[in-house]
């Protein structure tokens, strides 16, 4: 099984950036959160950066981009290039299959988003260097590792699922943006509205009253009961025979 597994992410890593058929479009999409994110955020907030929450939102946001423009390829990619028969019918287990395509997908958000990270600690000390190396705030620190890692699985385990049931790359990648960033837009929209029905000081003491960290562990916990969901999900629906016939 571990030799399956292994078997599948090594195939699934050779072309997992190979969606465009550009090289300089992957290399793109691995440079710009770097350079953003890793570089300039860092650069602007200083050591206010390894302290605050502005990286726990990066570390959020970075495996969420990456993996969304790249996890529709797992099934509806074979689909469209007619190879989804072949590994299907080959002699490798269903759950290699299945967690060799999301272990590849995970590991490279979670990788990404942590290079990303330790991109961004050099730049604060290079910037703000007083003789002593500057690191994250533990909290803020595992904090940043435990999103980051549950965000990759999350989007990872909805992209599988949406690219099972997708004919095509094209669409399976327009569900999962809409899916993924719906919630954003209706936050945004509620953002927007509740002041016209809330008097603003009412609006401003109760975020006063919020506590960070507490809405951060609701928001961890949130997050492993999606990824369990999710996970069974995916498992529920990688049927092999029903694929094939499908196919």
């Amino acid at each position: 099984m571990i030799e399956d597994l292994l078997t599948v992410i090594w195939k699934e890593s050779k072309g997992l950036l190979r969606y465009s058929s550009s090289r300089w479009k992957a290399i793109a999409t691995l440079l710009t959160p770097i350079a953003v994110f890793g570089v300039i955020f860092p650069i602007q907030f200083r050591n206010e950066w390894l302290t605050s929450g502005w990286s726990v939102a990066v570390s959020g946001i970075t495996p969420l981009l990456l993996i969304a423009s790249t996890i529709s390829e797992s099934f509806a990619g074979e689909r469209e290039r007619h190879t989804l028969e072949t590994l299907l019918a080959s002699r490798l287990p269903d759950r290699a299959i299945l967690f060799g395509k999301l272990l590849t997908s995970i590991l490279f958000g979670w990788g990404v988003t942590l290079f990303l990270l330790l991109v961004s600690l050099m730049m604060v000390n290079i910037m703000e260097w007083k003789g002593g190396f500057q690191i994250y705030q533990p909290t803020i620190l595992w904090i940043n590792i435990s999103v980051s890692l549950l965000i990759s699985g999350m989007v990872a385990s909805l992209g599988i699922l949406i690219s099972l049931r997708s004919a095509t790359v094209q669409s399976a990648t327009q569900t999962i943006m809409l899916t993924l960033f719906m919630p954003f837009l209706l936050l945004q929209a509620v953002v927007f509205v509740l002041p016209t029905f809330l008097p603003k000081d009412t609006v401003r003491a109760f975020l006063d009253r919020m506590d960070l960290t507490k809405i951060l562990y609701v928001l961890l916990g949130v997050l492993v009961v999606a990824n369990i969901g999710l996970l069974l999900g995916a498992i529920a629906c990688f049927q092999r025979a029903r694929l094939i016939l499908a196919d």
